[in-house]
């Protein structure tokens, strides 16, 4: 689907504020509320538009620690080691990459000990995985999910 103007305006305004009431925003881009609808249904199909969700702030409900672990994993083994580090409820992100390092990850974790438990009960014990390198975040100063439409 190719992202029209008009989608753009909806996707830039819907971001900053997902519950911003239809209404304002047809009014806002001087669209009717039902072409408003049906372009932002058809952005719900093609899957532009993922989801809906809340933004929670991690150190509110209990888990300040942050932490990038960087996997050097055997090749052979890779799709293997994805499709099982895609069931860890700690893994909020995984990217694949080029280079030695293949396999980044981000977890939040309520304390060091678990990130600890995570590394040594959890990769470490999956066979393929060479090496492990944990870096943890002193502070976030910036995190954003907007696309700079």
């Amino acid at each position: 689907m190719k992202v029209k103007n008009v989608d753009r305006k909806i996707l830039k305004l819907l971001q900053e504020d997902s519950r911003r009431p239809f209404r304002k925003i047809a009014t806002d881009l001087k669209i009717s509320e039902p072409t408003l609808y049906n372009r932002v249904k058809k952005l719900q199909e093609e899957l532009v538009i993922e989801g809906f969700t809340t933004i929670i702030n991690p150190d509110a409900v209990g888990f300040p620690y942050l932490a990038f672990i960087m996997l050097t994993v055997e090749p052979a083994k890779e799709e293997e080691i994805i499709n099982k580090l895609m069931n860890l409820p700690e893994i909020m992100e995984l990217h694949i990459l080029f280079g030695e390092k293949n396999i980044l990850l981000k977890i939040r974790s309520q304390d060091i000990d678990s990130i600890r438990n995570f590394i040594n009960n959890g990769l470490r014990s999956m066979e393929g995985i060479l090496k492990t390198e944990t870096y943890l975040s002193m502070k976030t100063e910036k995190e954003t999910h907007m696309i700079p439409i």
